[in-house]
């Protein structure tokens, strides 16, 4: 695995080899630290779910329990180990298989210097950072089941299921904007799965980049389904 992320930051990610050997090398050292500091044997390039790097990501991360090793030595550890999650998502291959339901085209073009271009790169983005984003809550299944979840032929964009009590979430995404039409989706989404789990509690949420005043009216009917808006932010770190 060590060596597939390697090739992944230098041939998607772009960097230079100083940096994909740093990053990689990284991976080594916060699967040491967190062996020593979890009373847990760790090594982070043998986890096989997604859930599981997510939750290792969150805890060095600006906010998490390690964040103070995460800042060292300029952030390395905490680009390192984001990086190696981003890159999780991608060798699990959540992409793949056929598009039951293919998204529309984007609706506001020229917005989306501001946006993510299309809904795969949010999903990717979104997926790498679960415990962050939804804390409480893990993808659903086994082996990344939870992403393009196929039920009713359609496909859910992200299904999350909560650690404690097992409620579903159903996640729709969209990367411009968001109207009304979006309320009529995730609502079909919620039936569906409410035919298919029926003694579970199931949810929605639209993360969009910008929301259309009819969503909110429509969303303002129910509590079963919420909206949320994505912001992007600017990193750096070293080519």
């Amino acid at each position: 695995m060590e060596q597939q992320f390697k090739n992944w930051l230098l041939n998607v990610r772009g960097v230079q080899d100083p940096t994909a050997n740093s990053y990689a090398n990284a991976i080594h050292q916060i699967s040491e630290h967190y062996s020593q500091n979890t009373d847990t044997q760790t090594n982070i390039y043998e986890i096989e779910e997604q859930n599981r790097v997510s939750e290792i990501a969150h805890d060095y991360s600006q906010v998490g329990r390690f964040s103070e090793f995460g800042y060292r030595q300029h952030s390395r550890f905490r680009a390192a180990i984001s990086r190696y999650s981003e890159f999780f998502v991608h060798h699990n291959d959540i992409h793949g298989g056929e598009d039951i339901n293919p998204a529309e085209p984007p609706q506001d073009y020229e917005e989306q210097d501001t946006n993510f271009a299309y809904e795969k790169d949010l999903q990717t983005t979104l997926c790498a950072q679960i415990s962050a984003l939804f804390p409480g809550y893990r993808i659903f299944g086994q082996h990344n089941t939870g992403v393009e979840y196929a039920i009713g032929g359609r496909r859910i964009d992200v299904l999350l299921e909560h650690i404690e009590t097992n409620d579903l979430l159903a996640v729709e995404l969209k990367s411009g904007l968001a109207d009304y039409r979006v309320f009529g989706q995730i609502s079909m989404y919620i039936g569906l799965l409410q035919n298919q789990f029926p003694d579970k509690k199931i949810t929605g949420v639209i993360v969009a980049g910008k929301v259309h005043e009819s969503l909110m009216q429509a969303c303002a009917i129910t509590d079963r389904v919420s909206i949320k808006v994505y912001r992007m932010s600017l990193e750096l770190e070293d080519a």
